[in-house]
């Protein structure tokens, strides 16, 4: 692909910051691409370890999801549904970790990953921060719900080019925090993640018409 992986973009120096419209709009087509893996196939296919590296990004930086393992193999569990590994293990459902069973909200949680990374331009583990930040959701959980986002929030972001709603990133904020409960029935389906991410393009679209 031409724009190479979301990772590589998001962590590496040797490109500019991703600007916060084409944010929204690779998240939005990544959580498409998921809800039509679980929802919109005869199988249902389950990535189980989506992360940033999965996401490729044509010349427009539309997303295409990739990574299936195909190359390694499918561990068919039962016959409604194929699950797929992927290398990056960090990113896996604690459900997963604890039983060795995959479901389709164990993407939900792989989904809110990524999406915190998107927002904070920090790695899930980053082993070259100070111990206390190395974990992404340890450190961002260390903030109260109301000041969240702000700490949370890319700082090349704050960049005129790179301008964001506060309020849509605060929504987007809740969403990420809404996709790790660790019991799976407490997280949204990736549809309804569709939904929510569609109606935040909406908001920050209104917004920049008002200004």
């Amino acid at each position: 692909m031409p724009n190479k992986s979301l990772e590589s973009h998001l962590f590496s120096r040797a490109y500019p910051p991703i600007p916060w419209r084409k944010r929204l709009i690779i998240l939005l087509g990544a959580a498409q691409g998921l809800a039509y893996l679980h929802q919109g196939l005869e199988t249902q296919v389950i990535l189980g370890n989506f992360n940033p590296a999965d996401v490729l990004l044509d010349e427009n930086f539309n997303p295409k999801l990739s990574d299936f393992g195909l190359q390694r193999g499918l561990l068919a569990v039962d016959k409604s549904v194929k699950y797929i590994m992927s290398p990056y293990d960090d990113y896996y459902a604690p459900e997963y970790i604890m039983t060795g069973r995959l479901n389709s909200k164990g993407d939900t949680w792989s989904f809110g990953n990524v999406l915190y990374e998107i927002l904070s331009g920090r790695k899930f583990v980053d082993r070259n921060l100070p111990e206390s930040e190395q974990k992404l959701i340890e450190w961002v959980n260390q903030f109260p719900g109301s000041k969240r986002f702000r700490k949370l929030m890319d700082p090349r972001l704050n960049n005129q080019y790179y301008h964001y709603s506060h309020t849509v990133a605060r929504k987007l904020a809740k969403l990420a925090g809404s996709c790790l409960p660790r019991h799976p029935k407490g997280r949204p389906t990736m549809s309804q993640i569709v939904d929510v991410l569609q109606e935040a393009i909406r908001e920050q679209e209104d917004e920049n018409k008002s200004r």
